[in-house]
């Protein structure tokens, strides 16, 4: 089987972390009959490994410019893509290029929401929200069309799950979910003890993530003299991993913002059962419950923020018993074996299973 992996979008951050997961979990296999053809957007993207079943393929032209990227998905991507004839072609970018042949089986990976979202509508008209409505309102149609092509579409949460199946009217059996990987914390170290006025964001400043309710919020308790408070947030004050993981032991997690597929800091942060302060959302709803110290504010309103602070600070809510993981399988297996059981498939019929 002949599996092309699409990620030319992918150069830094998050999106670059998921396709070198994914690299790594395809790699560490056994090599076998199945070819793997990655084809990324930059050439520091992987790492070329001395294996004949893995290879990697740079399309740096497509990465140049919004117009390459829009020519390879409307016109020239699909018959680029043929000429690999693949079995499967699995897009880790939300959308599949047009033209890809008729007999290759398509698995497309969903981590966009903003197109699924329906809490805030961005506006073209203003500046600091302009990238954001074109996401919106331009990006999403293609990402709805490229669910609707796809063979199967793999996202995050239920939430997604549902607003994906009622936007495009695809079926459920088609939209499957599978929650990312959550590392387990490494063990709390004697210096690791919460502090009731200290609060942290781990989150990049991207206007959604709504640093600004917590100044806000921060200006409400200062009017109460409520004063002093260390507030850490990424965005300022950039920490490793290990810094991040730390914090989460010493501090009560702050999550105000409105628009995730999943949020990571949710599930990473509840494992230590300190106060988790997050917007009532769907997202934050569907990764919190199962926690017993996790509570809700609106997004768009400070005063409810800045009262639940006040709580922790007080000493009214407390750390709880920590939340421990149950062990399964690593989600990029379950992705590997569906992409294996779909590639299987008759196109005419779905495979038992798939």
């Amino acid at each position: 089987m002949r599996i092309l992996v699409l990620d030319i979008a992918a150069s830094k951050t998050g999106a670059l972390s998921v396709l070198r997961d994914f690299y790594r979990c395809v790699a560490e296999r056994e090599e076998g009959e199945d070819q793997w053809i990655f084809v990324t957007g930059t050439r520091d993207a992987l790492k070329e490994l001395p294996r004949k079943d893995i290879r990697i393929v740079t399309r740096e032209d497509v990465k140049a410019s919004s117009g390459a990227r829009l020519f390879f998905e409307f016109f020239s991507g699909g018959r680029w893509i043929n000429r690999f004839s693949p079995d499967v072609v699995f897009s880790l970018e939300n959308t599949l290029p047009r033209g890809i042949g008729k007999r290759t089986r398509t698995v497309l990976y969903v981590h966009q929401p903003l197109g699924f979202q329906k809490i805030r509508k961005f506006s073209f008209w203003k500046k600091e929200e302009r990238h954001l409505a074109a996401y919106q309102y331009l990006y999403a149609p293609l990402v709805d069309a490229s669910v609707r092509r796809a063979d199967r579409t793999i996202v995050q949460t239920e939430w997604m799950q549902k607003a994906v199946t009622e936007k495009t009217g695809t079926g459920k059996e088609k939209v499957i979910r599978i929650e990312p990987d959550v590392e387990r914390l490494p063990e709390r170290e004697a210096d690791d003890r919460f502090d009731s006025r200290t609060f942290f964001y781990p989150a990049g400043d991207i206007l959604y993530k709504n640093h600004s309710l917590i100044t806000e919020a921060l200006r409400i308790l200062a009017v109460k003299g409520i004063t002093g408070l260390n507030v850490i947030l990424t965005k300022d004050e950039p920490l490793t991993r290990e810094q991040v993981y730390r914090m989460y032991y010493k501090s009560t997690l702050l999550f105000p913002s409105y628009i995730e597929t999943y949020g990571l800091p949710l599930a990473e942060a509840k494992q230590t059962g300190n106060p988790i302060l997050a917007a009532d959302t769907a997202f934050a709803r569907e990764i919190l419950k199962d926690c017993s110290n996790a509570y809700f504010f609106d997004p768009f309103r400070a005063g409810e923020l800045a009262e639940l602070m006040e709580k922790v600070i007080s000493g009214e809510i407390r750390p709880g018993p920590p939340y421990l993981q149950n062990g399964r399988e690593n989600s990029y297996s379950e992705i590997i074996k569906l992409i294996e059981g779909i590639g299987g498939a008759d196109k005419s019929g779905d495979a038992a299973g798939v």
